[in-house]
């Protein structure tokens, strides 16, 4: 392969850094819209941002796979981005560096904001729960024969009736 098509993949391959980073930006956002909502309990909104960001996670799979595509054939003996980039010469390898630390800052912020939403999420669905078996709540038959809850009067469809 030429000098100047490893140039163009290796310009690409950054070109792609930079188009994750924004989606990425995005997604914390994304991320920072769904800590409202579930504070606020909305679980319809809270379906359509997961609906977003299932779309989102396509689209990053597909950069994902073509950036790794990329990086076997600029250099295939070299399997990390970081050992790509020790490769580059200037300007090419400040800008990895630069968009490299940038993704992977945004990464680990969105992984905190994450865990945070998981803890609130489960939170919100065990309370749902709650409230469900509370509104629902109705006598089991402990067991079976003339001794169980149906055939008292206490019974809630004694009550009905």
């Amino acid at each position: 392969m030429m000098l100047q098509e490893k140039y163009d993949l290796v310009d690409e391959l950054l070109n792609i850094l930079e188009q994750l980073i924004a989606i990425y930006t995005s997604l914390k956002v994304s991320n920072g819209d769904k800590q409202r909502v579930l504070a606020a309990g909305n679980l319809t909104d809270l379906q359509i941002i997961a609906q977003q960001e299932e779309k989102i996670a396509a689209v990053i799979a597909t950069l994902e796979e073509r950036r790794n595509t990329l990086q076997r054939m600029i250099d295939n003996t070299h399997t990390s981005f970081s050992q790509l980039i020790a490769l580059l010469e200037e300007p090419r390898k400040q800008r990895g560096i630069a968009l490299s630390q940038e993704l992977r800052q945004l990464v680990n912020d969105i992984s905190v904001v994450q865990e945070s939403n998981s803890i609130v999420l489960n939170n919100l669905l065990k309370l749902e729960n709650h409230k469900r078996n509370v509104l629902f709540k109705v006598s089991t038959v402990p067991e079976y024969g003339g001794n169980n809850s149906f055939a008292s009067n206490n019974s809630i469809f004694n009550k009905i009736i």
